[in-house]
């Protein structure tokens, strides 16, 4: 797998994630706010900057959803933690998640190759972000219905979910190309 500038940016926003719940645990909001604006930004920009220099990889492909899922679920688990979100919105992402984790590798088993990005699942991914930050925010500028816009987050997540789900079992229908049956005879 090949290392490119976009790979080392999503690693960024993993870095970033230790000081955000460590400001955001004692109470240092707005700078944790702050951070956590860059580490979404990072999420754009990684993938912007991978189509424009035509370096989209497979390890790219893996690597930036699996650091997607480690942020949100990181950062619900400190919201829920210092009472800002319920358990239950942390239970249904979480569930989730790991089911979108075990169904990925299922299909990097059989396919060989990581699973594109959907558009259910970037509607998905910016709607949660939205309500990530207005679960910052709320306690600061009592923003109105975050917990809303959180649970709506994770109802796209979903139906992105079902998406994936379905594309899977398009996937596994079809025969394998050539790479996939060299690959598979490799191992």
């Amino acid at each position: 797998m090949r290392w490119t500038l976009a790979s080392g940016i999503t690693l960024a926003r993993l870095l970033f994630l230790p000081p955000i719940i460590w400001l955001l645990l004692t109470g240092q909001r707005w700078i944790a706010f702050g951070l956590l604006l860059i580490v979404l930004g990072g999420d754009l920009v990684d993938g912007a900057l991978a189509r424009l220099r035509a370096e989209v990889t497979e390890l790219g492909k893996l690597l930036d959803p699996l650091v997607d899922k480690i942020v949100f679920l990181a950062l619900f688990a400190a919201l829920v933690w210092i009472g800002d979100l319920p358990w239950l919105a942390l239970a249904l992402l979480a569930i989730l998640q790991v089911g979108i984790v075990f169904g990925a590798l299922v299909w990097l088993r059989r396919r060989q190759n990581a699973p594109a990005a959907r558009l259910w699942g970037k509607v998905a991914s910016f709607v949660l972000s939205l309500g990530l930050l207005a679960a910052f925010l709320h306690t600061e500028l009592q923003f109105p219905y975050y917990d809303e816009l959180v649970y709506a987050g994770i109802a796209l997540a979903y139906l992105a979910g079902i998406d994936y789900l379905l594309s899977y079992l398009r996937a596994m229908k079809a025969p394998l190309n050539k790479t996939e049956i060299r690959a598979g005879q490799e191992r």
